[in-house]
Parts: structure tokens; sequence; C-alpha cells
């Protein structure tokens, strides 16, 4: 086999498609999609006035196709994987929002909750834990 043959082989599979996650669900895999910040509610805003949003570096990768496909509760939400769970820099966030990225790392579709409480919690999403390699995609 050749170096180039030995370097493809090793690649973790490209994931770009909604459709595609359930079957690659807690594998590494490489995801293409769109880098988006996630922006925050300050505070609840008085009557009348504008929400103001804050920045606190919650980032998601959009990818082709629906939520649905790999979460029939979720509905016809766009599929969203979220980046890691640590906070992502501003710097990076600048540069890449908006843009079309390349990432590498294991994807959960069901991450468990991280309560020790018994109340009501929004279901975690699909995340894709270590990311490594974060780059734009040509």
């Amino acid at each position: 086999m050749t170096e180039a043959g030995a370097v493809r082989c090793e690649l973790p599979p490209r994931l770009d498609r909604a459709e595609q996650l359930g079957q690659f669900d807690g594998q590494r895999v490489r995801l293409v999609g769109t880098y988006l910040s996630v922006p925050s509610l300050k505070r609840m805003p008085r009557p009348g006035r504008p929400p103001e949003y804050v920045d606190l570096g919650e980032v998601v990768i959009q990818i082709d196709g629906s939520a649905s496909d790999y979460d029939p509760a979720a509905g016809d939400m766009p599929a969203r994987i979220g980046l890691g769970s640590e906070a992502r820099s501003s710097e990076e966030i600048v540069r890449l929002n908006d843009r079309r990225v390349a990432v590498e790392g294991r994807i959960v579709l069901c991450p468990e909750a991280a309560s020790t409480h018994r109340c009501a919690l929004r279901r975690p999403g699909p995340v894709l834990q270590d990311p490594t390699g974060l780059r734009l995609e040509e």
C-alpha cells in the first residue's frame, strides 16, 4: 500500500449530513459544517426593550439536514452538534463564525445530563467530544 493510501485509511469518516450521524454514534469522525456561535440572553428584557445577548463561548456546527434524522422528537430543527464542552475563545469565534469548517472528534448523539438534582432539565443535544484539528474547509 502506498503512503497516500495508508493516510486515507487512517482518516476518520467525513460527516456532513444529518442522516449519517446515527451510524457513527460514539465513534471518531471528521465533522464538516457551518461554525455558529450560540448567543445567550444577558438578562430578561424590560417590556418594550429589545433583548440583550452575550457570547459565552458556546458553539455548534450546523450540518445539512434536519435534527429529526437522528432524533425523531426534535421536529424540523436544523441539525446542530455542540463543539465540545469547553467555552471557545472569542478570537476563534470572530475568525470562524458563519464559515464552513472541518473538525475531528467523537460524536455523541445522546450525552448524559450533568445534574444531581431531580428537576426538569433540557435534554442535551448531540456533541462532538474532544474536538481537534479545527480548520476552515476549502
